[in-house]
């Protein structure tokens, strides 16, 4: 009784620091963002400030729904990753969106089709949840020791795979420039060699999923050799593309296992609310817009504006046919309007550059596929989580949060086919089944 009544308060502190949130965001993107848009070179193109009080009170009424059945339907344990996934996209994604709807009056028939993607999506998770799925016996099929080697086999060749790329490529050179014009260059420089899908592939798997994972195993080993030469990889990788994910994941990783503590998932509404002040006193001060370009710009508002944007672009136009060249070569489709890149369009349209790439992930991605993809995409996503939920029940949150927290960053910022492929989704799976109650991996296992 003494744990429901705590759990209930708990809930309660969680959904008032959840409104606080929201209220802080609004504030800045009123304050702030209005002050810093001009000066930002996509924001000087698409923000857009227009007060509609009535959108305003239905955007928060949403928002109000929405966060209670989310508190006590969805997050029930606090330490799976799917409960993780969905809060981090429900922060990224619908909280900058629905507060969008009211400060930027969009229309209501967006607030419509984006609700039937939210409630399709929480839907799911919640029958889901009180549904019996079958175990994964991944263990049982394969012995530990095989497993092992499997595991150290993957390692050892995405690291071989960076090596050459790094060599055919950047002849092993690091550049490791954080200045932003020399980093536009070197992006600039990278995309112009055409290394092709599967260059592409290993490269970002190894970035993104295996050396991270990898190193974080090493540390915990105290394999400083090892761990030394997964560390110089990943320089390597960022090298090439000069993508800052690369640059801080690995060291991400090892601070969220050391630091982070079970159930820490109810404070992430006070760390959220903390950063907000953050951006409101750098803004004050006015000696650094770090954390207004990076957290208020890229990870809340420029990601719900390209969503609106898709949605603006597509709403009276066909939809993007997946996997459109093998169709072709079938000869299903002749005369296909999006030849040169939905995002490379919206680039071009909206910031008059047709060099910008202008990705987007979540709702956005899924109407540019029609109302099929507004429905099966949350669906799938939905399986993606339970089964995420099903490779790692065995293993502590810390081991992979750092990863969890990229896939949240790339659902946001990319289609779902991009997703479980180029980014490492499929990957992720596989190497949290192979470590997942595995006595050879007992350093990372769950303590119980």
């Amino acid at each position: 009784m003494l744990k429901v009544k705590q759990d209930r308060m708990g809930n309660k502190k969680f959904i008032l620091y959840m409104i606080i949130f929201r209220a802080s965001l609004d504030y800045l993107y009123v304050t702030v963002l209005n002050d810093y848009h001009k000066e930002s070179y996509l924001l000087s193109y698409v923000y857009h400030l227009e007060f509609n009080i009535y959108k305003y009170l239905i955007s928060w009424l949403l928002y109000l729904f929405t966060t209670l059945f989310l508190t006590r339907k969805i997050i029930i344990y606090g330490n799976r990753a799917s409960e993780l996934i969905i809060l981090g996209l429900y922060i990224m994604s619908f909280v900058p969106s629905v507060s969008l709807f009211g400060l930027a009056n969009l229309e209501y028939k967006y607030l419509l089709f984006f609700s039937i993607f939210w409630v399709i999506l929480l839907g799911a998770m919640y029958f889901l949840y009180r549904i019996k799925h079958k175990k994964i016996k991944i263990d049982k099929k394969i012995d530990d020791d095989s497993r092992l080697i499997l595991w150290y086999g993957i390692v050892f060749v995405f690291c071989i795979g960076v090596l050459l790329i790094s060599w055919k490529f950047n002849g092993l050179r690091l550049n490791l420039t954080l200045d932003p014009v020399k980093v536009y260059e070197l992006r600039t420089q990278a995309s112009s060699y055409n290394m092709g899908l599967v260059v592409e592939y290993f490269r970002h798997n190894a970035m993104y999923v295996i050396n991270p994972f990898a190193g974080l195993y090493f540390f915990q080993k105290k394999n400083w050799i090892i761990l030394a030469m997964i560390i110089y990889i990943q320089l390597l990788l960022y090298s090439i593309g000069n993508q800052k994910a690369a640059l801080f994941l690995l060291p991400a990783s090892i601070l969220a296992y050391l630091y982070y503590k079970e159930n820490m998932i109810n404070r992430i509404p006070t760390i959220l609310i903390i950063m907000n002040l953050g951006i409101l006193l750098e803004s004050i001060i006015g000696k650094s817009t770090f954390l207004v370009s990076t957290l208020l710009e890229r990870i809340y508002y420029i990601p719900a504006i390209l969503s609106n944007c898709y949605y603006e672009y597509f709403v009276d136009r066909p939809p993007i046919i997946p996997f459109v060249s093998f169709v072709k070569q079938l000869g299903l489709v002749n005369d296909y309007q999006y030849d040169s890149g939905v995002p490379y369009i919206i680039g071009e349209l909206y910031f008059y550059n047709s060099q910008i790439s202008a990705n987007t992930g979540m709702f956005g991605s899924a109407f540019s596929y029609g109302l099929i993809g507004i429905i099966f995409t949350p669906i799938a996503y939905s399986y993606l989580f339970i089964l995420l939920d099903k490779v790692s029940n065995g293993l502590e949150v810390r081991t992979f949060l750092s990863i969890l927290i990229l896939q949240v960053f790339v659902i946001t910022g990319a289609t779902i086919f991009v997703v479980v492929t180029v980014y490492g989704y499929f990957v992720v799976l596989l190497l949290l089944a192979l470590v997942n109650k595995n006595s050879k991996f007992s350093i990372m296992k769950k303590i119980t």
